[in-house]
């Protein structure tokens, strides 16, 4: 049968493991903070094992404080390193509250006859506290990234706390007994095991989320426009492609009227704050199942999926009015955009995505021949008809479609 020092001393050695893999993803990477607190954390975890592993040759008293308050520290540090991975603001000083309040538990315990089992139970209580409020962080995680394993590791460090906190009471109900200075202790032994198991997991998940987040970047290189976050143009024909099989789907092709008015008056600074701002307020204006993409420079694609071409149009026209009625702000500078748009509603008929979006091409080149600031839809297959149009504001001149552009 395993004694607890045994137990301990095991821990260390699988600590140490952790450790040399932790410390190595902190020389490689030193500006990551989030591995930096992991790597402290597995350093305090093989610290606080060896610590204990000595009550041999130093009083228990002793290393029950030096040990218990390293290992409420390293719960402290790998709170702090998911703050960190997930960008939810901190500070320093916050991570490790819990356990001066452990430090400050432990020596009022000392007024007790027999301060050990409290203190003891201290320790536990704070880390199960410090991995609580662990298992939020994780739950919270970053808006709008979707990590696979984001809710696993929640549940892991949750379950993690839990074992903790459930193991508090043992240290007052079943003290652990003494044979000269080395402690002897049954339940502590096997939940000693239990924490091991635990605290491997959360560091493996630790390294899950890390390799997950590295895939997911380069995800978004590969299928997000950089500047925009919206769909790049692959991933929005990719997309597309899908849906224009489909009956009902309205395809639409939008450029930004005189663009580079905007970029010779305001700079290449003004141009990306309009695009950026155009992409925002857009999606913000389309329907949930919407597919949003630039195509290139000041050109985008919009994907409506089971719409007729009087609702297609009406959601387009919709945004277009809002678009031109609202300035778009670079630095101190102040001007408004429009778009023409060209749109198209599929029919069923085995056409490509291509034949699709040249017939909103098609559309496109109309609204601007007709003065821009417009939507014009085209009838599927019938490039020669006569489109329909949905007209901006008139005033009496050409002038009236083009961007206005306002001085601060």
């Amino acid at each position: 049968m395993l004694d607890l020092l045994t137990v301990i001393s095991y821990n260390a050695v699988i600590n140490f493991a952790v450790l040399v893999v932790a410390t190595i993803a902190w020389v490689r990477n030193p500006h990551q903070k989030e591995i930096v607190f992991w790597a402290l954390a597995s350093w305090f975890m093989v610290i606080g094992a060896i610590g204990t592993s000595l009550t041999e040759y130093v009083p228990y008293n002793i290393m029950g404080y030096i040990g218990g308050l390293i290992y409420v520290a390293r719960t402290s540090l790998m709170r702090l390193g998911f703050k960190e991975f997930y960008g939810q603001p901190y500070r320093l000083r916050h991570g490790f509250h819990v356990a001066v309040l452990t430090c400050m538990g432990m020596v009022l315990a000392g007024l007790l006859e027999d301060p050990t089992p409290v203190r003891i139970s201290l320790v536990y209580l704070g880390s199960a506290v410090n991995l609580a409020l662990g298992t939020l962080d994780l739950w919270r995680a970053k808006p709008g990234e979707r990590l696979p394993s984001a809710r696993l590791a929640a549940v892991v460090y949750g379950a993690y706390a839990l074992s903790t906190l459930l193991i508090t009471p043992l240290p007052v109900l079943y003290p652990v007994h003494f044979e000269g200075r080395i402690p002897v202790s049954d339940w502590m032994t096997y939940t000693s095991m239990l924490l091991l198991i635990f605290n491997l997991l959360s560091f493996l998940m630790a390294m899950v989320l890390k390799l997950e987040r590295g895939g997911e970047i380069q995800r978004q290189l590969a299928e997000r426009d950089n500047l925009t976050g919206l769909a790049n143009r692959r991933m929005f024909l990719h997309q597309a492609a899908k849906l224009a099989e489909r009956q009902g789907t309205a395809i639409a092709v939008l450029d930004l009227d005189h663009f580079k008015r905007v970029n010779d008056t305001y700079g290449h600074k003004g141009g990306d704050d309009a695009l950026q701002q155009f992409a925002e307020r857009t999606s913000a204006l389309l329907p949930p199942d919407a597919i949003f993409g630039r195509l290139g420079g000041e050109e985008f694609g919009i994907c409506l999926p089971n719409r007729d071409s009087a609702t297609a149009l009406a959601t387009i026209e919709a945004a277009r009015l809002a678009i031109t009625s609202e300035d778009i702000c670079s630095g101190d500078n102040r001007f408004r955009l429009s778009f023409s748009c060209g749109m198209v509603v599929t029919d069923g008929t085995a056409r490509s995505l291509d034949a699709w979006m040249a017939e909103a091409d098609i559309g496109l080149y109309e609204a601007k021949n007709q003065g821009r600031n417009r939507v014009v839809f085209q009838h599927a297959a019938i490039s020669d008809a006569n489109p329909e149009t949905v007209p901006g504001p008139k005033t009496g001149s050409a002038e009236s479609h083009r961007p206005v552009l306002l001085s601060a």
